[in-house]
């Protein structure tokens, strides 16, 4: 049998298997001596682990971006643990590890305006996804809009609401920073109950719980609102200084250097 050598020219049934790192790995082993030592086992597990870490990536994105997170390179390694925030390494460390999801414990992200809620909540995605976790991300007012164009009747609602449901992780964004509807309130409520011990939920506010009730005009549904997410919730109290500030000024310092 004539030596029929591997090359770049072989990358398209590889490809076509679905095996385009793989096939990348063993062209490349194929065709540098630095290889030539190793054994035939070495070669294919080698080019096993390529495979497999491409597809971990490809899998992450696609989890990623089925979240609807703003913020696609949101991540942990990049927050700023300043002497004036109230954030450090071990806090980030455990949240970025996900036993919260693990035991379906919720997250209050509380803080004023522009001390980072939006950005951790975002982070939070992304550590999430990298533990194959499926998450969503609305902020709350555009989950209510989106509701709101969906009828009752229409089965992309209910495609909708269980999507919801059935998620990992939960994360609303910017929560009662406005009053809400009626209408709007009993449907949260109802998809908070619905993914009590199935999920966890992650909620961002510049007020404390107890201030909730403003937002909220039925004391029987802000009551249970609040316990689905505050009896079974850990809090992250953020404080410090406007990190959009903070983050325009080191950019124009970096780009200065440059």
């Amino acid at each position: 049998m004539l030596d029929q050598h591997l090359s770049i020219d072989d990358m398209p049934l590889f490809t076509k298997l679905r095996m385009t790192a793989f096939g990348e790995a063993v062209i490349a082993i194929a065709n540098d001596p630095e290889y030539d030592s190793w054994s035939f086992s070495q070669k294919i597990r080698h080019a096993l682990e390529h495979e497999t870490q491409a597809r971990g990536q490809r899998r992450m994105m696609k989890l990623l971006k089925a979240s609807r997170t703003p913020n696609l390179g949101a991540c942990l390694e990049d927050i700023h643990f300043l002497p004036e925030r109230s954030l450090n390494l071990d806090l980030i460390t455990r949240l970025g590890a996900c036993n919260w999801i693990d035991h379906c414990t919720n997250l209050v992200i509380l803080g004023s305006s522009s001390v980072g809620k939006s950005y951790l909540a975002q982070a939070l995605v992304n550590a999430a996804v990298r533990h194959d976790y499926t998450v969503r991300y609305y902020r709350l007012d555009d989950l209510a809009n989106h509701l709101a164009v969906l009828h009752h009747t229409d089965p992309n609602r209910l495609d909708f609401l269980q999507d919801l449901h059935s998620c990992d992780a939960l994360v609303l964004d910017d929560f009662l920073t406005t009053p809400i509807s009626s209408d709007t309130a009993a449907e949260l409520l109802n998809i908070l109950a619905a993914r009590e011990g199935r999920g966890s939920t992650v909620v961002t506010s510049q007020f404390d719980p107890e201030d909730w009730y403003r937002s909220l005009h039925d004391a029987v549904i802000a009551e249970s609102i609040l316990n689905r997410i505050v009896s079974n919730a850990e809090i992250v109290q953020l404080a410090g200084p406007n990190m959009r500030r903070h983050t325009a000024t080191h950019e124009e310092g970096e780009e200065r250097k440059d």
